[in-house]
């Protein structure tokens, strides 16, 4: 690990240095910082099996383990199969307040204050969640409190009360998310983005009260029941520890907890529609917000690095992409600008370019931004955008590995996700590999700019004529949240 951390540190420098070459490219000093030669940087990439070692309670947890005893700490996060996706139809919002009150409201041995306060006192931490593709669960502590903390954790993961009112606070602070849900631009353009891309899939769904008001205790304790067994938990255990001791206080701790079988609803698929036209809604700003983009990719696609490679020179790569370099460095057109290819979802994911401009310039702003997406799809890039995106990602690569917590997570995730197990150890190769053929290829493939969904929020009636160039004007009204009036 000591030789990680010397790696990080190398990495930083040389990232700073290519940063300051990307601010001053075409000065002598630039070329000569070019012209230097740096030994190249080696290192293995921990495997299961080896550094991280796969093992099995006797009830059906699996567990991932890495001792480190550089520092008298202990940590274990947990996954868990299950998510939003597999929530009941009119019980949306179930599984995130499953996740959420499971820890808040304590277990019928430990009151939720008298859990907070255990936990202070031994400046210690035990969380839980769900997500929308997976749960978790976390504990961390001193080494010296692990025996004391084992079986605190175990309870509230087997045993959680739902206590009434934890539910009515998480419900409570769901609801008034719900009524602000309005007040943020950006997060109004993100969301109706992400549901005209991807309809009533959890990708895009839009969490409504009506739905979380209908969730009661019994539900909480049914979806907890369901998805909270030994056979359906992954544990990934880092520190100041022995492995054997380790596991001899789980089995004990989990004793009795029986595996159970799960019926699986069926995975929600996205569908593949692309669904062009440009979509205002109308607020009064002094500014247009602009989300536009279309369906992408899975992380299963093998195009991913390139995909990666050609989105970070197009706007991906903050001060040194075509998409700022054009519309905020030279037009001056926006602050924030760019675009995101995402290339890590189980499920297709989306590319979309974004910014920020004045109304008056929201026309010349996507139409610069749509021109760089044209360009990149009609002729290879240069060498020294192609080498600077690859460094960036290959620079920043080791960052996912800090310490033995963060190794752990990623290979179980890989693990969860059905990724192969090589996948990191491949990585900055598959990076390298990446060609300017390969960058015009995709871009040509995976961007379609005949296929976008424009959604733009502001003073939108005052430019609906400019923007029909981009395809048929569809005004959205924004609706505002219905919930009960005594909120």
């Amino acid at each position: 690990m000591m030789r990680l951390r010397y790696l990080i540190t190398a990495v930083f420098v040389l990232a700073l240095n290519a940063g300051l070459m990307a601010q001053d490219t075409g000065t002598e000093g630039a070329e000569m910082i070019e012209e230097l030669e740096f030994p190249k940087i080696t290192w293995d990439i921990p495997e299961l099996g080896e550094e991280v070692i796969v093992d099995t309670l006797e009830n059906g947890i699996v567990l991932f383990m890495m001792e480190d005893h550089r520092l008298p700490v202990f940590n274990i996060s947990g996954i868990v199969r299950t998510g939003s996706m597999y929530e009941p139809e009119g019980l949306e919002g179930v599984a995130s307040m499953t996740g959420y009150v499971m820890r808040t409201g304590g277990t019928e041995t430990y009151e939720p204050d008298s859990l907070n306060a255990l936990l202070e006192y031994l400046a210690a931490s035990i969380e839980t969640w769900i997500y929308n593709e997976q749960g978790g669960l976390s504990l961390n502590c001193l080494s010296k409190d692990v025996d004391r903390l084992l079986p605190v954790l175990a309870d509230v993961v087997m045993n959680p009360e739902f206590r009434q009112d934890k539910i009515d606070l998480e419900k409570d602070k769901i609801k008034e998310n719900i009524i602000r849900r309005n007040d943020n631009p950006s997060r109004i353009a993100s969301r109706e983005f992400d549901h005209l891309v991807y309809g009533d899939h959890y990708y895009g769904r839009i969490l409504e009260w009506e739905t979380v008001e209908a969730v009661t205790r019994q539900d909480m304790i049914d979806f907890h029941g369901k998805y909270f067994v030994p056979n359906n938990i992954w544990l990934g255990i880092t520190g100041d520890f022995d492995m054997a001791d380790i596991k001899a206080k789980l089995n004990e701790v989990f004793a009795g907890w029986q595996p159970s079988e799960i019926d699986f609803p069926e995975d929600p698929e996205v569908e593949k529609e692309y669904k062009p036209g440009v979509y205002l809604i109308d607020k009064e700003l002094s500014q247009s917000v602009i989300n536009f983009g279309h369906l992408g990719i899975t992380q299963y696609n093998p195009d991913r690095y390139a995909i990666a490679v050609m989105n970070y020179i197009l706007g991906g790569g903050s001060f040194t992409s075509r998409m700022t370099s054009v519309v905020r460095s030279d037009m001056g057109l926006a602050y924030s600008v760019g675009s995101r290819f995402e290339t890590d979802t189980r499920d297709l994911g989306q590319f979309y370019a974004y910014c920020q401009t004045k109304t008056e310039t929201t026309y010349k702003a996507i139409y610069n931004m749509l021109d760089q997406i044209k360009k990149i799809r009609e002729s290879e890039v240069t060498d020294y955008e192609l080498n600077s995106a690859k460094d960036s990602y290959i620079n920043r690569f080791v960052f996912n590995f800090t310490d033995p917590a963060a190794i752990v997570r990623q290979l179980m995730n890989l693990e969860y996700d059905g990724m192969p197990r090589d996948f990191y150890k491949n990585y900055i190769a598959n990076i390298q590999a990446v060609t300017k053929d390969d960058v015009l290829r995709v871009a040509k493939e995976y961007l379609h700019p005949d296929k976008m969904s424009y959604i733009i929020v502001g003073n939108t009636s005052e430019i609906a004529d400019q923007l029909k160039e981009f395809g048929e004007v569809t005004f959205i009204e924004l609706q505002e949240p219905i919930v009960d009036a005594d909120m």
